[in-house]
């Protein structure tokens, strides 16, 4: 049993190592989502400033969707453009996310963006 101690006969040092471990991992699997969207919601952002007309944005909106792996159709992105050239991009979408099938949590994200 001495090969699971240190020197001072205790484990704690090593249950300190896993319960940081987990945590670690716990925040990154919940913090991913969140990157996402806020990282999706900046790109937006400035796509609605570019100025563009209807399918040249939703095609850049699509584009960046695309390329973060966010679940979102194309049916999904609203984008509207008044006569002040006010441009309006909407979406939402859910995400799960699975923590070792002990925990699960769904998260609702919506984007409304005028610029």
């Amino acid at each position: 049993m001495k090969i699971l101690k240190n020197q001072s006969g205790s484990i704690k040092p090593i249950i300190s190592i896993i319960v940081v471990v987990v945590a670690l991992y716990a925040g990154f699997t919940f913090a991913m989502p969140q990157y996402r969207y806020y990282t999706f919601n900046s790109d937006a952002k400035e796509i609605a400033r570019l100025g563009l007309d209807v399918p040249k944005t939703t095609a850049l909106v699509m584009e960046k969707i695309t390329d973060m792996n966010i679940p979102v159709k194309k049916e999904d992105i609203k984008v509207a453009i008044n006569e002040k050239r006010v441009v309006n991009i909407k979406t939402q979408w859910k995400e799960t996310v699975n923590f070792w099938g002990i925990y699960e949590h769904t998260f609702t994200f919506k984007v409304d963006i005028t610029e």
